[in-house]
């Protein structure tokens, strides 16, 4: 009897641990397809090109101080590397000369905070949209991997890549992150700094920060510091914004991470009201930037997303057909449900921030105005910090709902242009701005530089929406003409198609 109940335990235990072990497979493969990674991918080395002596001649260029224009210069490239700049030059004789009469040169765009996940078709969008570099905050590892092959001649933006984020939750919160995303949870002060050297070790850019408990965020800032390495990412909800007088953090992720903590200093915005509110913001904003141009903190802007939260709260369907949702990876798009309390995706009923509540109902009321008043913090700050001339760059949170890869920086530039800065500001987050934060030898057009460069029908100083007039795209010295750039959108809005299980025609 003893045996034969010994038999029937182990047997139920063998078939708990192949449900188990078949489930989690099955969970994966749903998270996997969230990420991208089912999406058919694109050919890249169908554009490969190689980098060749080329001139620019006859081009206005953005001069180094990014405040106007230099005309008629002749642009000489050669070995990915601007070799020369004259006016009325010449172009050698065995040059690629690029006409660039009534043209205008702009150092490549950088994306300061993206996503690539398991969508490696986003390397062109970048590309295709002018942006030469990223800078990717959190995914997966083989990110380290695209990060070489790009630097060996792969078609993409340069990419400067995060460690996965870190986490100080409890065991099971923890562990349900771990499973759903690429972040790393960890159990110990020593746990965390372990991780820091780690990824260190392992070549990432900078240490992602995520949700962090204070002990650990003081920790893995200083152990950063000490390794060389900059940390960027969130700051812990409990923080008072003082500490950011002597945080070793170098870059704050999102402008929201501010706004987050001045929510919670000021208690309920439905309940004081949010003229109270953005009294309480415009009060605190020159202390905290005080404490951001001493400690010399960068913000990451992320305002467009900011913005789009509330659009996508009061008419989903109208935010959807104002973003380029075909050229999106449909995994991304399609996301998942399995309650009102988890959905990710960004159609109706898959969309976490459409509004589930009747509008005339109480709770849809106290939704909009908190969505507003969030909203209107960032402009707050973000107009403060134009006054005072915090280091902003520009970040889209590519990946995050309706944010697609490339033609969302055009978007977060004119939201910036909108919100206060000038078109020559504006162009600074995006080019020399996080340049000097990266230490990049790119983000100015000067003799001695890195050549991405994105040459335009229009000029940007006059409208920062003419970022999107690109003729041709420069990344490290390769040439991509307007004829192969139009190739690769067409190739990833084709791979999409194939790949894609929902209908949005309704959106395009």
């Amino acid at each position: 009897m003893l045996k034969t109940l010994s038999k029937w335990l182990l047997g139920l235990i063998a078939c708990a641990v192949v449900f188990a072990s078949g489930y989690l497979v099955w969970f994966k493969n749903g998270v996997n397809f969230i990420y991208g990674a089912h999406t058919e991918q694109v050919d890249h080395s169908a554009f490969s090109t190689v980098p060749e002596l080329t001139a620019i001649t006859g081009v206005s260029i953005l001069s180094p101080d990014g405040k106007s224009m230099l005309e008629n210069r002749t642009v000489v490239i050669d070995q990915g590397e601007i070799v020369s700049i004259v006016k009325n030059g010449v172009a050698p004789v065995q040059a690629r000369v690029i006409d660039g009469r009534g043209q205008y040169l702009i150092p490549g765009l950088v994306d300061s905070h993206a996503h690539t996940l398991k969508s490696p078709n986003d390397l062109l969008l970048y590309i295709a949209n002018g942006v030469t570099h990223i800078r990717d905050l959190g995914g997966p590892e083989e990110r380290l991997a695209l990060r070489k092959e790009i630097d060996q001649g792969r078609v993409g933006p340069r990419m400067f890549v995060s460690s996965p984020p870190i986490d100080s939750m409890g065991l099971i919160e923890g562990a349900f992150w771990e499973l759903i995303t690429f972040h790393k949870n960890t159990r110990s002060v020593e746990h965390a700094k372990q991780l820091v050297k780690e990824y260190a070790e392992q070549g990432y850019d900078a240490i992602k920060i995520y949700h962090l408990d204070m002990p650990t965020y003081r920790a893995v800032n200083k152990l950063a510091a000490e390794l060389k390495v900059p940390t960027t990412g969130h700051f812990p909800l409990s923080m008072d914004l003082s500490e950011l007088a002597d945080t070793q953090q170098r870059e704050v992720a999102h402008l929201e991470e501010i706004v987050r903590i001045l929510i919670r200093e000021f208690g309920s915005i439905n309940k004081k009201g949010p003229v109270a509110f953005y009294a309480h913001v415009e009060a605190r904003s020159d202390a905290i930037i005080d404490d951001l141009l001493a400690n010399d903190i960068a913000v990451n802007s992320v305002l467009w997303f900011m913005e789009s939260i509330h659009d996508q709260f009061s008419d989903l369907d109208a935010a959807l057909k104002d973003v380029e949702i075909e050229y999106a990876n449909p995994g991304l798009v399609e996301g998942t449900k399995d309650s009102d309390e988890f959905k990710v995706g960004w159609l109706p009923t898959y969309n976490q921030f459409e509004a589930v509540n009747d509008p005339v109902s109480d709770q849809y009321k106290k939704n909009d105005t908190f969505w507003r008043a969030r909203e209107k913090a960032h402009h707050i700050l973000l107009k403060a910090m134009i006054r005072r001339d915090v280091n902003i760059i520009a970040g889209t949170d590519a990946g995050a709902n309706l944010v697609v890869p490339g033609f969302s920086l055009h978007d977060e530039l004119s939201s910036l242009n909108r919100g206060g800065m000038t078109p020559a500001q504006t162009l600074a987050t995006a080019t020399a701005n996080p340049a000097k934060l990266m230490k990049s030898n790119a983000g100015i057009i000067e003799e001695g530089r890195r050549a991405d460069l994105v040459l335009l029908n229009k000029n940007p100083l006059e409208d920062i929406n003419n970022t999107r007039s690109i003729d041709t795209v420069i990344a490290n010295g390769r040439v991509y003409p307007r004829e192969i750039l139009d190739a690769m959108l067409k190739a990833v809005k084709q791979a999409n198609e194939k790949s894609r299980k929902l209908n949005i025609d309704g959106y395009r």
